[in-house]
């Protein structure tokens, strides 16, 4: 059985005041663009002959039905069962799911402890160089599977490896959320942002992944050059201190042994899921028929059981904690699909298309340049509304690739998405993970920001600059 100091389970979940939130705007939304199925005219584009929208075909047409004031509010339910996409967002809803379920028994079995403890014990008087080593991992675990709150359960070794080092708190805090926020931005293949987004857009979750990759090497030096430049601060103004004094105890050979078998087990999951997804996305076959997502669900489903029966001794247990990480997925499952009726609103009005004419008329005379820093400027506002990336990116991505804009490709829309979504995670006080973050490290959000300010402004500003560039590159 797993020893309870390694789970750190504080049940760390979504929270209901921000969730209840979420919901309030969502459905303010909706009322809000039903109200505009009876204002804005109906339009429509034409489609070539391969389903493709013709991006100058826009024309007005006449519609004296107007969906009913109930269907706004039945529209969650008749976008799952009847809508366009329907298939897609279940499968996406079953990912989820799975994912959550995954990761709860990968914290009950403390194999994400295991290998941090294993990189803390190896590099402990590298201490610099561990924080390079602990971004990288951490980064990882964000931009590949999608990991962010999760990781919070980690703050207990991360604190106390910190008073060790005579760190401060908000570093402790800043090596989960500064590296999993960065890692959101970059999102090479994680399955909640650009793996949704690519399907929602009708790209495979490969294109552009090069550029992403060469963004994520940027992004990984800025990060760990900031972490160090943090901890060399906290170093100055806490050496001196008694009460920060902390010894080190190095782990046991057996320790070593059981967190080796446990860290193996772990990566090897990890790695079988990458391997999947990338073959499922390169194989035609496969990539055609949309299930990549899927079967690296599956790949999880099967390596989680195995792993959580051997480590926590039975399947039952397993089963449980299984299920219980599904339940965790339930709010952001309502949240998909309350954004996911947006759309459905606004195709069965017959405004959907109307509204991207008007958004392509407006940004006809603009340039590329402008039009993408404007596209990344409107996921900025959204996101400090709407922090949760799924429901964000059901909610936007649908109508910005509906048709093409001149000099902006599909890649480059899901990018300007990313990087909204991904570094606010630790800037924006609506964001419920950096909250409760904070509440665990007890820093206040001005603290935060006075000493997180300037590498925020340097991220903002990297990321114009990468999406200026892949305007210019045409990615």
């Amino acid at each position: 059985m797993t020893d309870k100091n390694e789970r750190l389970n504080n049940d760390i979940k979504f929270s209901l005041k921000s969730f209840f939130s979420i919901c309030a705007i969502l459905l303010a939304i909706m009322i809000f663009v039903g109200i505009l199925t009876y204002v804005i005219p109906t339009g429509q584009y034409a489609y070539d002959e391969n389903g493709e929208i013709i991006s100058d075909s826009f024309s007005f047409i006449e519609s004296e039905t107007r969906l009913p004031v109930y269907r706004w509010f039945s529209a969650p339910i008749e976008a799952l069962i009847i809508g366009e996409g329907s298939f897609n967002i279940i499968q996406i809803i079953a990912v989820l799911l799975v994912l959550g379920g995954t990761f709860k028994v990968l914290d009950l079995t403390g194999g994400l402890f295991a290998i941090l403890k294993l990189l803390i014990d190896r590099f402990y008087h590298k201490r610099y160089l561990l924080i390079w080593v602990v971004t990288l991992f951490m980064m990882l675990l964000s931009t590949l599977f999608g990991l962010q709150e999760e990781l919070l359960i980690l703050f207990p070794i991360f604190l106390s490896f910190a008073k060790a080092m005579h760190w401060s708190k908000q570093q402790a805090i800043s090596l989960i959320l500064i590296t999993t926020g960065v890692g959101f931005t970059t999102a090479l293949l994680n399955p909640f942002t650009v793996g949704i987004a690519s399907d929602l857009a009708g790209v495979n979750i490969l294109d552009g992944i090069f550029y992403r990759f060469f963004i994520f090497a940027v992004l990984y030096v800025v990060t760990s050059c900031h972490l160090v430049f943090m901890a060399k601060q906290d170093e100055r103004m806490l050496a001196k201190e008694a009460d920060t004094e902390e010894e080190y105890t190095a782990l046991t050979k057996d320790e070593s042994r059981a967190y080796i078998a446990k860290s193996k087990a772990i990566l090897f999951l990890f790695l079988a899921a990458i391997l999947v997804l990338v073959i499922a996305s390169v194989i035609p076959a496969i990539a055609d028929l949309g299930i990549s997502m899927v079967l690296m669900a599956l790949v999880f489903v099967s390596g989680t059981f195995i792993i959580g029966t051997r480590a926590l001794g039975s399947a039952k247990e397993t089963a449980r904690g299984f299920f219980g990480g599904v339940l965790d997925m339930l709010p952001s499952i309502v949240i998909i699909l309350l954004a996911f009726s947006v759309k459905y609103i606004a195709e069965n009005g017959n405004i959907l298309h109307t509204l991207f004419y008007y958004f392509q008329t407006f940004t006809a005379s603009l340039s590329p340049y402008i039009t993408v820093i404007l596209l990344y400027l409107l996921v900025l506002l959204f996101e400090f509304f709407i922090p949760g990336s799924s429901g964000k990116a059901f909610l936007m991505i649908p109508l910005l690739t509906l048709a093409p804009l001149p000099g902006i490709s599909k890649n480059i829309i899901i990018l300007a998405y990313l990087f909204g979504d991904g570094y606010t995670n630790v800037l924006f006080p609506t964001c419920g993970t950096l909250v409760v973050g904070l509440g665990l490290a007890e820093v206040s959000y001005i603290d935060w920001i006075k000493r997180t300010g300037l590498f925020q402004l340097l991220l903002f500003a990297l990321s114009i600059v990468f999406l200026l560039l892949a305007v210019l590159l045409g990615v």
